[in-house]
């Protein structure tokens, strides 16, 4: 089956020629034939959202290489000063990779890269085609709280994310959030894949499938292609795809090798099936991409499929964060609906189960001596209900 591609003209113009610059490699003549993209172009706004879709290296490099005429030349500085800045960073996030997730392994932590420098090897060939912010690293569950020790000797400190009077936050949480105050990197060590998105594959059967990248000085281990799929599709989904640089992920993970019978498999079994056809709906509308018959395919016609394209349109184009606070009511509501129709109802079950699992804030609120703690459940609505009124954090 054809993919039928959404209509684009409701995206900004300096929107459309950061597009036009990234199809490059898979519509090699689009920008010459489309030259008027470059005409009444505010490039301050053009920065602005290659920054903020992290694509500015993906832009510098075909700017630099592929003749791209037009472009002032305080931009492509810009450009060049933002490419050689994230260089210098990814380096940096890659050797403290090594010795993250040696010192894990020296301690029997097995781990998994889950994006980051390994990524960028992994499908762009080169570190410094890819940004990232910090370092994320799945454990096993029962190994969270050992790793969570070895990163204080390695000289980290846990973010703030609130009291631990109950277990909750091994529930509530996917990963815990560390930062080096000398380094000044962050190290997220994840519990999960994604939250709120139902049941994921088990941390075992990941590791059976892992990838391996010698990037570094010894082996590092990552998701394999399958279960980095998964992963890649189900995280740009949640987040609306507001990055352009998470579809550019997609657009280089489908020409991978795959075993489609593990594929259809994860998609079916953990319904990331709405995910995945936004996903190559988006890719194929915003950047040409080539998709193989096999992921055809496994596109169905179910309809969610184009309104989530469709609303995930609204965001890209924003230039926003979803789920920031600093946004309108109405915009973040926008966001409500748009992950109500991301998710099945099995999964809007899950998260409502999740969200009323007791919080150590519950016990803050009302303090009950530990044999009791079992009330905590039953008691759940009325203490979150209480500390609403009272306005208890």
């Amino acid at each position: 089956m054809q993919i039928n591609k959404l209509e684009l003209s409701s995206l900004s113009k300096e929107l459309r020629l950061i597009l036009a610059i990234i199809k490059i490699d898979n519509v090699s003549d689009y920008l010459k034939e489309n030259s008027e993209l470059l005409d009444d172009i505010d490039w301050k706004e053009f920065i602005y959202l290659a920054k903020h879709h992290r694509v500015y290296p993906i832009i510098y490099e075909k700017v630099s290489t592929k003749g791209i005429i037009n472009i002032p030349k305080v931009v492509i500085d810009t450009l060049n000063h933002l490419y050689s800045r994230n260089t210098v960073n990814m380096l940096t996030l890659t050797a403290e990779l090594t010795t993250v997730t040696q010192t894990l392994k020296n301690n029997n932590i097995p781990s998994l890269v889950l994006k980051g420098p390994v990524l960028a090897d992994y499908l762009y060939g080169d570190v410094s085609k890819r940004t990232s912010k910090d370092i994320d690293l799945l454990v096993p569950h029962y190994k969270i709280e050992q790793s969570e020790e070895l990163l204080y000797s390695l000289g980290y400190q846990l973010e703030f994310h609130g009291p631990r009077i109950l277990n909750d936050w091994k529930v509530k949480l996917h990963h815990l959030s560390f930062f080096h105050p000398t380094k000044h990197i962050q190290v997220e060590i994840h519990m999960n894949l994604n939250p709120d998105m139902g049941s994921e594959p088990k941390f075992k059967d990941l590791w059976m499938r892992k990838n391996t990248s010698y990037i570094a000085d010894i082996p590092i281990y990552f998701l394999g292609n399958e279960d980095l799929f998964f992963h890649l599709v189900t995280h740009g989904a949640k987040h609306a795809w507001f990055r352009l640089r998470w579809l550019i992920d997609i657009d280089k993970m489908v020409t991978k090798e795959f075993n489609y019978t593990i594929l259809l498999n994860l998609l079916n079994k953990y319904e990331a099936n709405r995910s995945y056809g936004q996903a190559m709906i988006l890719c194929a509308s915003l950047f040409d991409t080539k998709v193989k018959k096999e992921f055809q395919e496994l596109i169905s016609e179910n309809s969610d499929q184009k309104k989530l394209s469709q609303q995930a349109l609204y965001f890209i184009n924003r230039g926003l964060i979803p789920h920031s606070q600093e946004n309108s009511k109405a915009f973040f509501n926008e966001y409500i609906n748009y992950l109500n129709t991301l998710r099945t109802k099995r999964q809007n079950v899950l998260m409502i189960m999740n969200r009323m699992y007791p919080s150590s804030k519950d016990a803050i609120a009302l303090p009950l001596p530990k044999p009791l703690h079992f009330l905590y459940f039953p008691l759940r609505p009325f203490i979150w209900s209480y500390r609403k009124m009272k306005k208890i954090q």
